[in-house]
């Protein structure tokens, strides 16, 4: 409750009366976005209902009236879901068809994708690991004669990121011969085959550098380009992925024998 002071002047004289206002709601708003880590981009408007639409072991969305719905001619009513692409390279859009409602008569649900090799058997709600591009799906509603019946149509584009993926860079690393991190491992470098790696001393020289490091055949082990056993110290690194997109710096402590 809000207790608000009014003033009324009587010639000289100053009186005060106190007046409690009840708070009340004079306006609604919304908005949407990314849900948390997922991607899923849901859309809302305070102070309306909500309900459930896509849940799963690790996750729930839930969504107001203002999420849009498609829908059909004879009561055939699907409410999409989609993902971008969660980082550089990473390849897992996500597009989910929720069915909220259909026709009486309708027995069956084909859910027909382009490009048709995202899901064959056109019973797919949703599909995933979907690469950057434009997709589409028609959802038909058939009938005991297969036919069908009430249909809709959802094209969506999944949007590249140019964010890089978590890379974990470890800042030290022992090439002394035993078998036990002998080598500098880059977490996660894998997922960007197209990199460069450079390594320099102290006075900004080039000691090292490759393309393609991949944490096992292709990776610094210490030594400088002529195979020469580098003595122990700071080192610094330059990590440049898909050919300069995006570049992670930093050190690395390299002991020795």
């Amino acid at each position: 409750m809000k207790t608000i002071f009014i003033g009324l002047f009587y010639g000289c004289s100053l009186s005060y009366f106190a007046q409690t206002v009840t708070p009340s709601v004079i306006h609604i708003s919304g908005g949407g976005g990314t849900v948390g880590a997922t991607g899923v981009e849901v859309y809302y408007n305070i102070g309306e209902p909500i309900i459930s639409t896509v849940n799963n072991t690790n996750y729930a969305i839930t969504q107001g009236f203002l999420q849009p719905e498609i829908v059909g001619e004879f009561d055939l009513s699907v409410t999409p879901l989609f993902q971008n692409e969660s980082c550089l390279n990473k390849k897992d859009g996500l597009i989910s068809m929720a069915l909220n409602s259909a026709p009486s008569s309708a027995l069956q649900i084909l859910y027909i994708w382009s490009p048709a090799f995202v899901c064959p058997s056109q019973n797919c709600a949703g599909v995933n690991n979907l690469s950057p591009g434009t997709y589409s799906v028609t959802i038909r509603a058939m009938n005991s004669a297969n036919v069908a019946i009430d249909s809709v149509l959802y094209n969506y584009t999944i949007a590249a990121s140019t964010e890089p993926c978590q890379i974990t860079v470890y800042n030290g690393f022992t090439p002394d011969g035993d078998g036990l991190n002998d080598h500098w491992i880059i977490e996660n470098i894998e997922n960007f085959p197209i990199n460069t790696v450079t390594i320099f001393n102290r006075w900004g020289n080039i000691i090292w550098s490759t393309k393609n490091y991949d944490n096992s055949s292709n990776v610094w082990n210490g030594q400088n380009q002529n195979g020469m056993i580098l003595p122990s110290g700071t080192y610094f690194y330059i990590i440049e992925i898909d050919n300069g997109s995006a570049v992670k710096k930093g050190w690395v402590e390299l002991t020795g024998k």
